[in-house]
């Protein structure tokens, strides 16, 4: 089926190969590109559909209507649209975490403006709530520990959600990881003014926190929301019913169906705090606290071995939070800064086969699997060294093979995207370093990129110790 967009069209549905509405004769087709298939929500200002995207062979997508007011008054138009426009393109920048859905296109096309964004199948916590009961303590850490470097990722980048609940968190169904969705209500802060500005009043009522209910939202007001989700879902009570407001304190603790340790109390309790000052101050300090309580390392594990994220010479958490949050340049940039230090060197292109020798085993092996383990097996050592060994490369050269080496060299640069080229009849050319892709759409290997360019030198050498560390482990 084809579902007509126009929103004053009396008979929106139309059959699956219609171009045009057969009702109001309205195109069906946006931009030639995106079909809308059911409308699958409706809010005040706009409407959301399941749709296709034609480019991308019919794979699923969300479009997302939207209905600028003051369609009669040309400069209040104009400034809709620009806020439109600087809206869309902040989550174009936030689509680039794994957990945050991709935007792919945003347009304005008769009278209405559009989002296109992928579509995550799945249910959200709400569905699951309904379906399978109360939360048990765990499945709120994993969700802690799952959830809050995406709320990072967005805070980095001066964005409050500003409706965290569990109708936006969607638990994908093919891999179970969890997604934050719905930004319509999101804010940008670009100036402390912002936080001294009141604002509108958004946000579902029952999780937003006090300060929000008065338009002055601040970071901490999504770690109040996320906080009054996880007792929803440990009680499977409305959070209106978890508030005593004769003593002002919530009295969720005494409504679970099952106790909870005190440690995930306290910190829960320090989320809901109704004083800003009380709760934490960032989604980091929640995991250093999970952390503190011995749960982050489970989240961190590659197989079955657990991962130590220190050892007798440097330590591996700021390398643990970036790839946690999904900052991936600023990992491969701590990625360098480790190896460098490990080595006792100060620069890459210093870097010699000696000096990779001299990276332990356990410290090769730690950088490698939090890499691993957070990009899902996109990144790390091994990936690369796997797709090396599938191209006949050397993990050993000498003056005979050099050249056999670094014509294999040339070529797995092309294939994990560290050269391009325009078309198949021009030049390979090696990209700059600025122009890399971070994020998980890259090409598999792409990441570290410590024998990028400069580092030609050192890739038969860690490749080999890598291959040496993982055949003593065995």
């Amino acid at each position: 089926m084809s579902y007509c967009l126009n929103p004053i069209c009396q008979k929106p549905e139309n059959p699956d190969a219609a171009n045009f509405c057969v009702n109001c004769g309205s195109r069906l087709v946006l931009k030639d590109l995106y079909k809308a298939i059911e409308p699958i929500g409706q809010g005040g200002f706009g409407r959301t559909f399941r749709a296709v995207d034609l480019g991308r062979f019919g794979q699923p997508c969300v479009i997302k209507q939207f209905f600028p007011p003051a369609q009669n008054n040309p400069a209040a138009l104009q400034k809709s649209i620009e806020l439109f426009n600087r809206e869309a393109e902040q989550l174009n920048e936030l689509g680039k975490h794994p957990q945050i859905p991709e935007l792919i296109a945003y347009f304005e096309q008769d009278a209405s403006l559009y989002l296109v964004q992928e579509l995550i199948e799945g249910q959200n916590l709400a569905e699951e709530l309904e379906e399978q009961g109360a939360f048990s303590e765990q499945k709120i850490r994993e969700l802690l520990l799952d959830l809050l470097p995406a709320i990072q990722f967005i805070h980095d980048r001066q964005v409050i959600h500003r409706d965290l609940k569990p109708e936006n968190i969607i638990r994908r169904q093919v891999d179970r990881r969890l997604f934050l969705v719905d930004f319509g209500a999101a804010k940008v802060v670009t100036s402390k003014r912002d936080f001294a500005k009141t604002g509108t009043v958004i946000g579902s009522a029952e999780y937003t926190a006090p300060e929000q209910t008065r338009g002055k939202a601040v970071f901490k007001s999504d770690i109040y929301s996320l906080g009054v989700t996880c007792i929803h879902l440990l009680t499977n009570i409305s959070p209106f019913e978890l508030y005593d407001d004769v003593h002002d304190v919530w009295i969720w603790q005494q409504h679970l169906p099952m106790p909870v340790s005190g440690s995930i109390a306290r910190i829960i309790d320090r989320m809901l705090a109704r004083a800003i000052v009380s709760r934490f101050d960032s989604s980091i300090d929640i995991l250093k606290a999970l952390d503190r309580r011995g749960t982050i390392a489970s989240a961190a594990q590659a197989g079955d071995i657990q991962i130590s994220l220190s050892t007798q010479t440097v330590d591996y958490t700021y390398l643990r939070d970036r790839l946690a949050l999904g900052d991936w340049q600023a990992a491969d940039r701590e990625t360098n800064t480790l190896i460098l230090k490990l080595a006792g060197r100060s620069k890459k292109k210093e870097l010699t086969a000696t000096d990779i020798k001299k990276v332990s085993c356990d410290d090769l092996d730690t950088i490698d699997r939090l890499w691993m383990n957070y990009s899902k097996g996109r990144f790390g050592f091994s990936v690369q060294r796997t797709i090396w060994e599938s191209m006949g490369g050397l993990l050993y050269y000498d003056a005979e093979s050099y050249w056999r080496f670094a014509d294999t060299y040339l070529k797995f640069a092309n294939r994990v995207g560290w050269r391009t080229r325009k078309s198949w009849l021009t030049k390979w050319e090696w990209i700059k370093y600025g122009d890399f892709d971070f994020s998980l759409q890259a090409a598999q290997g792409h990441l570290p990129g410590i024998c990028y360019w400069d580092g030609f030198g050192i890739m038969d050498s860690l490749f080999y110790r890598l291959k040496s560390c993982h055949d003593s482990y065995d």
